[in-house]
């Protein structure tokens, strides 16, 4: 019914006439002056038309300049500290999660930085104490990559100097960062953040360190694990990106089988022709090769492959179909049997044919894809390590750090890379062996920091025991809320966790927080104590968090901290490794909130589910035995128009700073400035949920014209407030027309429905119901409607001040649900606006609810039938409905309603008709229009006059108090 009331008819004076006389307007009627003056002209200055000095638009070249004088005027700078020290509501505690401190922001920063913006700003507009402590993290490979390679220099062999030059990096980043996150109006104290290079932090983590390990929660021992030859260190799964389109080297080999006394096997089937096939997509591995798995609940067969020579070869008996198809051949099967006789068979090793090996049971081996029969390399698969462990098999490691073969891999591979030269070796050994030899394309992880490939391969590493935290924190997350709410979201975490096998927290770089360990260089003992932990916390406040690499091992390692071990400094070296940065940030809820308090919400990324959520849960479950958050608020990323994720290489990385300040040049498009209240709206309405952020030129310019819609709109409200007083506040509402109490019914669901979005987390709702309700209710029916008596009544007209007493309260409540979004557009509103007291700013003053008792259902059937009627003569006339008188027929409340409205001499305002009449009818709504008897009132240009050039009934009582 209500979605054709937007085509209201022309307002009682043009736009540019509004604008031509509000530019001389110094109060609130207008001053002209009066020789020559038309009839019309003649009665202008006696109209009570809007005034603000609040500009309609800001030009794009100024709006930085106008964003920084509101962030001075109204000083953002110190609303934080200002809640903190006078708000005694309830506390909120969102923990920052910290941003990298490495290089230039991105379209992803200024989501999540101003999603967790709006979310404690309209905890603060109800009331809660807002605790929020911006951080960052400062350790990690990007950085020491570019200290390495800055200016083309080579400093690799000089710890210190590449700790320097990643210290300068990470200092320029934070002040760079910190700016802008000022200038898109983040509230917070920017003076006392967090950094996980600062002196304390590190005392606090080599603190919890010993806690985990003393706990038995944090160990050393050698497992395989993400390693990657580009950086040279160990990789956790959160480091890693997989590359979709990656090619191996896929091959199916025929092991000889030298023994299998279970099978009874056919006659030609000797077992010197008998061959295992076995599949891969690393050959690389095949020299570390120390068992061929089986799964005993599989069957198995021996069959023959037509054109090989007679030979018998085993495999699963379901993957027979998909080999026949990758050789191209059939397989003629000879005899089937359960997998649990294939127990106590062995074969010769692919490269040492000398070497005779085990076949071994393996639930993780299935007929899915493959053979069936699974090489197994313990040192470079997690699910082989297990088969290792179970059946005491020691591991083979023939992989350096750089990811190629050492010398016990054989002279000929010794130096080769595994991932090029080295792979193809090793298949040129095994040539004999080969059965089938394909590419094969297929997901691969890769360094998320280089984009190369990663490995697996054994390594003495410190990892925290996951397996003994993982019932706990799963029974924890069920009482954690995650926004979104979708059924996916709780799953996600919890998936996430109950795959991880370990975490490995050792990390062989420099840039970092050092692994607070002594070795025995005896067997290579881990010396860990409280009496060392404070000695070297001790030495970060004395010497600096460098000191792990300044001092000699002597004042590191004083002999009197030794005693107790039973050693000295000459019998120990000090650990080279630094600690993951994903233990560094996992850790920072205890730095910033302390041992007790847990924060109300994270809010982050939707891949911190393998980062930051993960590793801030493990570490506060190991520590006190609960979770660091009450709920979850997941985001998504950012992507460009085609969908496409946003990267350097690509070239369509987007700038946020450049989207509020402008890129300037020569295209005219490129210069605009949208200013932060669109990147903002950008935000809010795009970005509250986990799906991909699209983030183009037309998409802000769509996000800038909504905000500018908002814009006009308070605009209106301020100018129509201009003459008003806040003593007229205690109206009886027996002085209201029925669209006034409508207005404030509105009002009321409005701002219940919009905290309920609030507090929801749904953001991009938030910005549909502004937008909705300052458009249609607000704009299009109240203050459309309401022009007449804003303008042509007298100024203390009880009417018009129930109006702009309405007006005042449309003006407060939608401020309060815009604010969260928009602050700096608040603020610049409530710099001009009338009502307020002096020197008050919009945050700093409080803000009570509209009242519960302000529902009025029958004031608002009434309108909505009056509505219904008016939707009804829009759409029969063509012309001006002021030149129209209407007669009404209805029935039932339909009557009722209109005749009340009409008795109350309120209908000819809601139809905007110069005259109507209501008639009782026996079926629903009917209306008849015509043209109105009345002449044209050359003051208030309504078709309420009795004769042409003179003033309609109501006017000549106005003017009767006004001087002309």
């Amino acid at each position: 019914m209500l979605k054709n009331i937007g085509q209201m008819r022309k307002p009682l004076f043009s736009t540019s006439y509004f604008r031509k006389v509000a530019s001389r307007c110094q109060c609130g009627v207008v001053e002209i002056p009066q020789k020559n003056l038309s009839p019309k002209q003649k009665f202008t200055h006696t109209v009570l038309l809007p005034k603000t000095s609040f500009p309609l638009r800001v030009n794009a070249a100024k709006r930085v300049e106008s964003d920084n004088y509101i962030y001075e005027t109204c000083k953002f700078a110190e609303l934080y500290q200002w809640q903190r020290e006078h708000l005694r509501g309830p506390e909120f505690v969102l923990h920052d999660g910290p941003p990298y401190a490495n290089g230039k922001l991105h379209m992803g920063h200024a989501i999540n930085k101003i999603l967790k913006d709006i979310t404690i700003r309209q905890k603060l507009l109800q009331g809660f104490r807002i605790h929020y402590v911006p951080g960052w993290d400062c350790h990690g490979l990007p950085i020491e990559l570019k200290a390495i390679t800055e200016e083309n220099e080579i400093v690799k062999s000089d710890p210190l100097e590449i700790r320097s030059k990643a210290r300068e990096i990470v200092k320029k980043a934070i002040n760079d960062q910190l700016e802008a996150f000022k200038a898109w109006g983040v509230m917070a104290n920017w003076n006392e953040c967090y950094f996980t290079l600062n002196i304390d932090y590190i005392k606090n983590q080599l603190n919890q360190f010993l806690i985990l390990y003393n706990k038995g929660l944090i160990y050393r021992d050698l497992k395989p694990i993400f390693w990657s030859p580009s950086s040279r260190t160990a990789l956790a799964e959160a480091e890693l990106e997989y590359n979709p389109q990656h090619v191996s080297k896929s091959v199916i080999l025929g092991l000889h089988i030298v023994q299998s006394p279970n099978l009874q096997v056919p006659a030609e089937a000797a077992s010197d022709k008998i061959k295992a096939l076995v599949w891969t997509t690393t050959p690389w591995t095949l020299p570390a090769n120390q068992a061929v798995c089986f799964n005993p609940s599989i069957s198995y067969c021996l069959g023959k492959i037509e054109g090989f020579d007679g030979q018998i070869y085993l495999l699963a008996e379901e993957c027979v179909a998909a080999v026949e198809m990758k050789l191209g051949k059939q397989l003629q099967i000879l005899k089937t049997f359960s997998g649990e006789l294939l127990k106590n068979v062995q074969y010769c090793h692919p490269v040492n044919v000398n070497k005779q090996l085990p076949f071994l049971p393996g639930s993780h081996v299935t007929s899915e894809i493959g053979t069936g029969l699974v090489h197994t390399a313990p040192a470079h698969g997690p699910d082989d390590f297990v088969i290792a462990l179970q059946h005491q098999i020691p591991l083979v490691n023939l992989v350096d750090e750089n990811g190629c073969y050492t010398v016990e891999a054989g002279t000929d591979l010794e130096g080769l890379s595994v991932l090029k030269e080295g792979n193809t070796k090793v298949l040129e050994k095994l040539k004999s062996h080969i059965i089938h030899l394909e590419n094969y394309v297929h997901s691969y992880p890769c360094d998320w920091r280089t984009k190369q490939p990663v490995i697996v391969k054994a390594s003495y590493q410190w990892f925290i025991d996951t397996d003994a935290l993982k019932a706990k924190a799963l029974e924890l997350l069920k009482d954690i809320t995650v926004y979104p709410s979708q059924p996916q979201s709780h799953s996600a975490l919890i998936s996430q966790i109950e795959k991880r096998p370990y975490w490995c927290i050792s990390r062989q770089r420099i840039w970092g927080a050092p692994i607070p360990v002594l070795y025995k260089k005896m067997d290579g003992t881990p010396v860990v104590s409280r009496a060392l932990i404070d000695h070297y916390n001790k030495l970060l406040e004395e010497n600096g968090a460098d000191f792990w690499w300044v001092l000699p091992k002597e004042k590191i390692a004083p002999d009197y901290l030794l005693e107790d071990h039973g050693i000295s400094s000459s019998d120990v070296e000090k650990g080279k490794d630094i600690l993951d940065i994903w233990f560094d940030s996992g850790l920072s809820w205890s730095y910033v909130l302390g041992n007790e308090k847990v924060a109300d919400m994270y809010l982050e990324g939707v891949d911190q589910y393998t980062g930051w959520f993960q590793s801030s849960l493990m570490i506060s479950v190991g520590l006190r035995g609960k979770t660091p958050y009450k709920s979850l608020f997941v985001h998504g990323f950012a992507v460009d128009e085609k969908g496409h994720k946003m990267s350097k290489s690509i070239g369509n990385v987007i700038d946020p700073e450049e989207i509020r300040k402008g890129k300037g040049g020569k295209d005219v498009k490129k210069k605009s400035a949208f200013g932060t209240d669109t990147l903002r709206w950008w935000v809010a309405s795009h970005a509250s949920q986990v799906d991909n952020v699209p983030v183009s030129q037309s998409i802000m310019e769509a996000s800038s014209a909504e905000v500018h819609k908002i814009r006009i709109v308070l605009r209106f409200l301020l100018g129509a407030l201009s003459d008003y007083s806040s003593s007229n506040d205690s109206h009886s509402f027996r002085n209201f027309f029925s669209l006034d109490l409508w207005m404030l019914d509105k009002l009321r669901k409005f701002e219940t429905e919009i905290f309920e979005s609030y507090n929801l987390y749904q953001y991009k709702r938030v910005c549909k119901i502004i937008t909705n309700f300052i458009t249609n209710e607000v704009s299009a029916i109240y203050c459309h409607i309401t022009k007449d008596r804003l303008y042509c009544r007298k100024k203390d007209d009880v009417y018009r001040q129930s109006c702009q007493f309405v007006i005042k309260n449309i003006l407060e409540t939608v401020s309060r649900g815009v604010a969260p979004v928009l602050p700096y557009l608040i603020e610049e509103v409530y710099l001009h606006y009338p009502c307020k007291a002096v020197e008050q700013f919009f945050y700093s003053k409080s803000h009570p609810k509209i009242p519960e008792h302000w529902h009025f259902p029958d004031a608002v059937s009434r309108v909505e039938t009056a509505l219904k009627a008016k939707a009804v003569i829009d759409k029969m006339s063509s012309c001006n409905t002021l030149q129209l008188s209407a007669i009404v027929t209805g029935s039932g409340n339909e009557f009722l309603n209109l005749k009340e409205l009409a008795d109350h001499n309120e209908l000819n305002e809601l139809l905007q008709v110069s005259h109507s009449e209501v008639m009782e009818g026996t079926s629903a709504l009917q209306i008849k229009i015509e043209p109105t008897s009345g002449k044209l009132c050359v003051r208030c240009r309504q078709y309420t006059s009795q004769f042409e050039d003179k003033l309609c009934h109501r006017c000549e009582e106005v003017l009767k108090e006004v001087a002309l």
